[in-house]
């Protein structure tokens, strides 16, 4: 079975000086043991020469009003503006191909999953009530942290007051424990983080209550 050649894919970084410095330096050390990778390289190289040596000089138009373009020497001018055309377009796409390979390589290299905590899950109501919150949980070295987002539902006005809820846990032995309250007036959003010494694995569900107890919010763990 043939090995596969790891650093078949490294040319065109080279050409372009993506590689990092030990990269680099690793890429070098092979090019004389790879007639392969030798060859492409020279193929890259060329091709980034060409980029190098365009002007605006060789893109221009000649002037051809002083010499009827019959005339040999208008029919050369027109030959070698041409050739400069085709040189450019053939140099550029094969760099830019060379460019499109190392971003491609970069796009689909497998990379670490972002980890951002628990999703927030919506808190189901359990009476009438113009407040809506969601909740995430997350686990810590030192217990859970819940981190709340409630919005107040109801019209803004110059007479509304901020109410104060709270935040309460029920664990899995039916206890409950007070997590801290806070306020909301109508028509704003605010977060509440708390915590507790529990584990995720402890906590049978939170609520979110009113001042007199009454929970109006729950999420189950």
């Amino acid at each position: 079975m043939t090995t596969p050649d790891p650093f078949e894919h490294d040319d065109a970084a080279y050409v372009l000086g993506a590689l990092s410095g030990p990269e680099r330096a690793a890429f070098e050390a092979h090019l004389p043991t790879c007639d392969a990778c030798t060859a492409r390289v020279n193929s890259l190289g060329r091709a980034a020469t060409l980029l190098t040596d365009i002007t605006a000089t060789d893109l221009a138009e000649p002037d051809t009003a002083s010499q009827p373009d019959t005339l040999l020497p208008g029919l050369l001018r027109r030959a070698a503006s041409a050739r400069r055309r085709q040189r450019w377009l053939t140099g550029g796409l094969s760099a830019l191909a060379a460019a499109c390979l190392i971003a491609l390589a970069v796009a689909v290299w497998p990379t670490a999953p972002a980890s951002d905590g628990p999703r927030p899950q919506t808190m189901g109501a359990l009476a009438a009530s113009p407040v809506r919150a969601t909740a995430a949980l997350t686990d810590r070295k030192w217990g859970t942290e819940i981190d709340l987002d409630c919005y107040y539902t109801g019209r803004v006005s110059a007479s509304a007051h901020r109410l104060t809820y709270g935040l309460r846990l029920i664990d899995r032995k039916g206890a409950t424990h007070d997590l801290g309250t806070w306020t909301l007036a109508p028509g704003t959003e605010t977060t509440f983080t708390s915590g507790t010494a529990l584990s995720p694995a402890e906590i049978s569900s939170i609520q979110i209550t009113l001042p007199n107890g009454t929970p109006i919010l729950h999420l189950r763990t």
